[in-house]
């Protein structure tokens, strides 16, 4: 790894076709269930056959990847082509993108849904895009991942695509559920344990149905502190416990009407960081490949949902409401005197090296409403239509300190409120051409309104702001052709844009001026995408290929002034493109092998001097441009009543660039980035599992990491007074486990 250039003070806040094989749950679809042969979805608000659905989707069975004790969001994305997972420091605070749309700014590019409800903020000023919603172990029968611009019909901030769980049905007839329980132990670390459990009670015979779920994930840690840290020595700082508990009830009162009920929280402990110093150019750990130098820490995150839906078939057309209202409450204290010691020594006019202790503390509230109805009519393969409007209104509060020690120095004492309400409709219509060739035309109109507040007594780094309101239009579209010359291949051609909402914005003091921008602009995107799927003797091969290219116009960014940030717009536009493919093979009965590649280049079009500081031409941060992944299984029968499987995998994820590494740009001006770079090294990581079915119980053994990889997963070169401090997120090591369930 290289650091090619750093900037002033600033505070943050195998490249070949492989394989990844989960049956058809884990081929390329949206919301895919299999009847007999033919895989549908639903993702584009009404069902089609997997070949036949004119979006690039991958779709992933839950189950499958925890039989091989793969039970986290990251293990899904990075089995998924064309989607990338960054960070790794802390359980919740990570980023998902898609088709090379980077999280420059702090409002999110993919959205996360529950069904038909939208996860999480688009908030600027709410940590939207690292609080995401990792529900791959709750009662959830697949998680999609719907790549490419989805503002037609799934709003703002998903410019890069959706992330979709889709909540498992309880069962109206029989009384079922499963009880699963794994056991593992990491090298280098301690051991992990997760437990979970799901029924399904039928109250009204196919009428009425509740299921409720739960599980708990103790997660021991593997990264150990040093004796020179802050709060001196300590054992698998990184150690987490997560639990989560779902219900949903469904009824079916009639033929023609359906409504559910759902509710799910989720709560999560940590007290440290994946985080490790590194020292350079070239650039390795510091104190060692698994020991932090940051103190402790204390993070909790509480997250809540609620949700009713309605369902009513008119005949001529369905009508579906549908109700949502969420909360997250994330709150943490650390001491930062690593990366904010040199700070507060500024600021206070003290002595380099006086400040012993940066005692950090930060909570982050957001409460969310959603209200959607949309009406669709039936499917006739003549002329098809939805047509809706939502409503989301969004109240968050962000408090954060900073207290030098051991002057008692207040640095920072800020109370930040804001609100986003935004008001959208929309529709599509397909038109059937022909039986083979149809045409489908999308649009959404959106009101957004934004409001800022802020308090902040020390007044050294922000200034105090009066509530301040803005209010914009955005208009999307999408436009997508469909050719089916037979039955085993059908073509694609979409154009669609995307967008993330305006926000007021914060602003920061430099000389008793403020030199942050008023607003934070709408950025928009425009993608260009054809695709073909199909199948080869008789369904023993199929496919999903896709190639696209995006322009990207007036991206939001993180905007650095002295020692702190805010929000802005770089003013350099972005253009990227690339590939994506997706290969199942089903040679015998009972292996399947499924593999996906994908390439993505993204950079900027011209200098960007207004926000990070790059030159044109380099490539967007912490975006690899190759991902590959490789996996099949093989089941097989050893007794009467016995069977056994056995399945491995590869995943590889390419090398990243973390910040930019400017120089001498057009006319001869030397751009000095505000956000350093230095590369993550490409990591290879490869799986195996093998296990045995007696009827309703199954027991299991796998290893994660087989070969020990040591790489790291995220990373950055923060500028901080007197030079930069380098971190990294390490891979998990080797991690061997051994797992029980029963199904009933």
């Amino acid at each position: 790894m290289k650091i090619r250039g750093y900037g002033p003070i600033a505070a943050a806040g195998v490249s070949l076709l492989a394989f990844t094989a989960m049956g058809h749950t884990a081929a390329s679809a949206q919301e895919a269930v299999v009847e007999g042969e033919t895989i549908v979805v639903t993702a584009s608000r009404r069902e089609q056959s997997l070949q036949d659905t004119p979006l690039a989707v991958t779709a992933i069975d839950p189950e499958e990847l925890s039989r091989t004790g793969l039970n986290r969001l990251r293990e899904v994305v990075e089995v998924s082509p064309g989607v990338h997972y960054s960070g790794g420091g802390l359980p919740n605070g990570n980023t998902i993108t898609m088709r090379g749309v980077a999280q420059t700014g702090r409002a999110t590019t993919v959205g996360i849904y529950v069904d038909d409800v939208p996860i999480g903020s688009s908030n600027s000023f709410a940590a939207g895009p690292s609080l995401h919603y990792d529900a791959v172990q709750g009662d959830v029968e697949r998680i999609e991942l719907v790549r490419g611009p989805q503002g037609t019909l799934y709003g703002s901030s998903s410019m890069g695509g959706v992330v979709r769980y889709i909540s498992r049905d309880p069962s109206t007839s029989d009384f079922e559920g499963n009880i699963r329980a794994d056991l593992s132990e990491t090298e280098e670390g301690e051991t992990n344990t997760t437990y979970s459990a799901r029924v399904g009670i039928p109250i009204v015979s196919d009428r009425l149905g509740l299921s409720v779920a739960g599980y708990q994930e103790d997660f021991g840690g593997f990264i150990d502190r040093i004796p020179a840290s802050p709060t001196g020595a300590a054992e698998n700082v990184d150690a987490y416990e997560r639990t989560g508990l779902s219900a949903r009830l469904v009824a079916r009162p009639t033929d023609r009407l359906e409504f559910s009920l759902m509710g799910m929280r989720s709560d999560l402990e940590s007290t440290g960081a994946n985080t490790v110093a590194l020292v350079g150019p070239p650039f390795a750990p510091a104190n060692g490949p698994f020991n932090t130098d940051e103190g402790a820490m204390q993070l909790t995150d509480e997250f809540e949902l609620y949700a009713g839906t309605v369902s009513y078939d008119f005949g001529w057309a369905r009508l579906l409401s549908s109700t949502s209202e969420q909360t997250r409450d994330v709150a943490n204290a650390s001491d930062l005197v690593a990366t904010f010691g040199s700070l507060i020594d500024l600021l206070s006019g003290e002595a380099a090296g006086t400040t012993t202790q940066a005692l950090f503390t930060g909570r982050t509230l957001t409460d969310r409403f959603v209200q959607e109805i949309r009406l669709e009519s039936p499917v006739n393969e003549q002329f098809e239509w939805v047509v809706g409007a939502i409503y989301s209104r969004e109240e968050s509060s962000n408090i954060q300190s900073l207290l030098g020690q051991p002057g008692n120095f207040l640095a920072l004492d800020v109370d930040l409120g804001s609100e986003l309400v935004e008001t959208a409709v929309f529709g599509q219509a397909t038109f059937y051409l022909t039986p083979n060739f149809d045409i489908a035309v999308g649009a959404r109109v959106a009101e957004i309104e934004s409001s800022v507040a802020l308090t902040d007594g020390p007044g050294l780094i922000v200034a105090n702001l009066p509530e301040t309101t803005d209010s914009d239009t955005v208009d999307t579209y999408s436009l997508t052709a469909r050719f089916r010359p037979t039955d085993d291949l059908s073509l694609y051609a979409r154009i669609a844009s995307g967008y993330r909402p305006q926000n007021a914005n914060l602003p920061l003091m430099s000389g008793g001026v403020n030199v942050a921008p008023l607003i934070i602009a709408t950025d928009t995107l425009w993608s260009y995408e054809a695709g073909a799927k199909g199948s080869l003797m008789d369904g023993v091969l199929r496919y999903d290929l896709a190639v696209w290219y995006n322009q990207w116009s007036d991206p939001q960014a993180v905007t650095f002034v002295n020692a702190a940030t805010t929000g802005g717009n770089a003013n350099s536009d972005i253009t990227a493109y690339g590939f994506e493919g997706a290969v199942e093979l089903t040679p015998t009965r009972g292996l399947s092998i499924i593999g996906s590649l994908s390439y993505a280049h993204s950079t900027l079009d011209s200098d960007e001097t207004a926000a990070f500081g790059a030159l044109e031409g380099e490539n967007l941060a912490m975006l690899p441009e190759w991902s590959a992944a490789l996996r099949a299984q093989y089941n097989f029968p050893i007794t009467a009543n016995v069977d056994g499987f056995v399945g491995g995998g590869v995943r590889y994820v390419g090398e990243r660039d973390t910040g930019y590494d400017g120089g001498v740009g057009s006319g001869g001006v030397v751009i000095v980035p505000k956000i350093a770079n230095f590369t993550l090294d490409e990591y290879v990581v490869a799986n195996l599992a093998a296990g045995v079915r007696a009827g309703p119980v199954e027991a299991r053994v796998y290893v994660n990491n087989l070969f020990d990889e040591y790489g790291y997963t995220g990373g950055t070169a923060r500028p901080i007074v007197g030079g930069v401090r380098a971190t990294a997120n390490v891979l998990q090591p080797r991690t061997i486990g051994v797992g029980l369930s029963y199904a009933f």
